[in-house]
Order: C-alpha cells, then sequence, then structure tokens
C-alpha cells in the first residue's frame, strides 16, 4: 500500500468524486429527455454512456477506499441543470457534449495537481472514459441537430 496520501491532495480526490457523481450526464439518467421513434438507438447509446461513467466513477470511489479516504457526501445536483427536464434529445445532446468538454478540462487540471502515481492513474481511467464519451455526444449531436422551428 501507497504512503497515506496527504490531507490537500486527499480533499481534492473528494471533489472530484463529488463532481463527477453530480455531472451533468449523471443528472440526465433522471430527467427523461423527449425523443421521437427515431431516436431511440440514439437515447440507448446515451444510456449506455451514462452507465459506463456511473461505473467509471464507482470504481474511482472504490480506489479512494482502499486508500481510506472516506467517501464524501455528494449532494444535490445543481439547480441550474432542472431547467434542462423534459427537453428533446436533440437539444440536450450539444449541451451534454460541452458539459463533458470542461469536466474533461477540469479532469485535466486536477491531474496536473497530483503527484502520487497511483492516484495520477485513477484520474486517468476518469478521464480516458470522459473523452471517449466526448467523441460519442458530438457523433449524436451532429447525427441528431435541433430542429429549428420558425
Amino acid at each position: 500500500m501507497n504512503a497515506m496520501l496527504d490531507t490537500r491532495t486527499q480533499t481534492r480526490l473528494q471533489e472530484v468524486l463529488r463532481r463527477e457523481s453530480r455531472s451533468f450526464l449523471q443528472y440526465v439518467s433522471d430527467s427523461f429527455p423527449w425523443t421521437t421513434p427515431e431516436e431511440t438507438d440514439a437515447l440507448a447509446q446515451l444510456r449506455k454512456l451514462i452507465d459506463e461513467e456511473r461505473a467509471a466513477i464507482a470504481l474511482f470511489a472504490k480506489y479512494l477506499a482502499r486508500q481510506h479516504i472516506p467517501l464524501p457526501y455528494l449532494g444535490p445536483y445543481p439547480v441550474a441543470f432542472t431547467n434542462l427536464n423534459f427537453v428533446s434529445l436533440d437539444h440536450l445532446l450539444p449541451l451534454l457534449a460541452d458539459w463533458e468538454r470542461q469536466a474533461i478540462l477540469d479532469l485535466e487540471h486536477d491531474l496536473q495537481s497530483f503527484a502520487d502515481a497511483n492516484c495520477r492513474r485513477e484520474m486517468q481511467k476518469l478521464l480516458e472514459t470522459k473523452q471517449q464519451h466526448l467523441k460519442t455526444l458530438e457523433a449524436l449531436a451532429i447525427a441528431h441537430p435541433e430542429m429549428v422551428l420558425r
């Protein structure tokens, strides 16, 4: 087992877990986007991304537990997300890609601040999952452009 991680590192890891557990993609798992019959496959792909991200977050939480870092209280999702309940999938996809892009930037910034190799490896796994998901979200957004009514 590694030497005990310092308090600052532990706190940062807890913040990452909290932020990723309350991501927009995780919120969407309960927001029920409006879809057309033609978007069934896209919605299935989105649900798969949500499940994969949830699994990656769970693995990150297990890493914290193995390091004897208490799992943080996750708290509620950001209030701003509630404005995006029951919106169309084609409206939601570009927003999800934007949020995922920002989450990647945040994780890249976090990754630079960790000196511990094991900690960096676990962060890198989470980052790679999000990078793959961004590619899928961008492709889905292109394939399902929002209809603008005039």
